[in-house]
């Protein structure tokens, strides 16, 4: 499918869709790209949170449409792309939404297992794959994946998350040498980076079930002096995009300066 430019951005910025956009990390990247000049597709599953951003970055002047959905359905982020055709060139993927269940492993119900995979690989994947026909159709763009340094390393009773953030690290480095010569040779620039976090001060971690561990998981992390914040990550996330197109970043690890695993 082509994404032609439309007159609804007014201008030929590449359009970004974000996902998990909703709150944290997403939020704030939608925020950070919006400010400066980057019409966003905001996609995530809470539709009043997805439309006060909107509101908020159209008041300040950006472009911000919402697509509600979850990215383990193929037809929501099908859809989220059509939202994204609807105002212009597709030419930015930031996907973020992710879960992370973290207890003790004979506590967890498979089902939580399966979901964790489903959101934080196959959502991702669902994600790349629905984006990167146009973009190869117009061999230049950026697709950055949120990881996190538990891709990297182990953590206590996050087996299937650290598993999870493991394999989209692979997912992306393979996809970056699949794509970077294929259209280096056509004169285009797709690039594909991941970003991977060591603790950051949001809300996530309110999404932990098991009682005990969610309440562990809140005193490591403000067990760390100055942990990272959302803007952080946005930061990090405008700097791989708007790197000259000859510069690849392809992996960040950015953790808080006092963590120290």
């Amino acid at each position: 499918m082509t994404l032609n430019a439309s007159p609804t951005t007014g201008n030929d910025r590449p359009i970004a869709l974000i996902t998990g956009a909703s709150s944290g990390i997403g939020q704030a990247t939608a925020r950070r790209l919006a400010s400066s000049g980057t019409p966003v597709v905001l996609m995530g599953r809470r539709r009043e949170r997805l439309d006060a951003l909107a509101e908020e970055i159209t008041s300040q002047g950006g472009l911000a449409r919402v697509s509600t959905g979850d990215v383990t359905s193929v037809q929501d982020v099908t859809d989220a792309v059509e939202v994204a055709n609807d105002m212009g060139h597709l030419g930015i993927l930031v996907a973020n939404a992710g879960i992370i269940p973290i207890e003790p492993l004979e506590e967890t119900e498979l089902e939580r297992w399966h979901r964790t995979i489903d959101t934080n690989l196959s959502g991702l994947v669902n994600c790349v794959h629905t984006v990167l026909p146009a973009m190869l159709e117009e061999k230049r763009g950026d697709i950055v994946l949120i990881s996190s340094v538990a891709g990297r390393q182990t953590f206590p009773e996050a087996s299937v998350y650290c598993a999870t953030k493991a394999a989209v690290n692979h997912f992306a480095d393979c996809l970056r040498v699949d794509l970077a010569k294929r259209c280096a040779k056509q004169g285009g620039h797709l690039r594909v980076s991941t970003v991977q976090p060591g603790i950051v001060q949001t809300e996530l971690l309110e999404s932990i079930e098991h009682e005990a561990t969610r309440e562990a998981a809140k005193a490591f992390t403000e067990s760390v002096l100055e942990p990272l914040l959302p803007e952080d990550i946005a930061e990090t996330v405008a700097w791989i995009i708007e790197s000259p197109p000859h510069v690849s970043i392809n992996d960040v690890v950015i953790r808080p300066t006092a963590m120290t695993r």
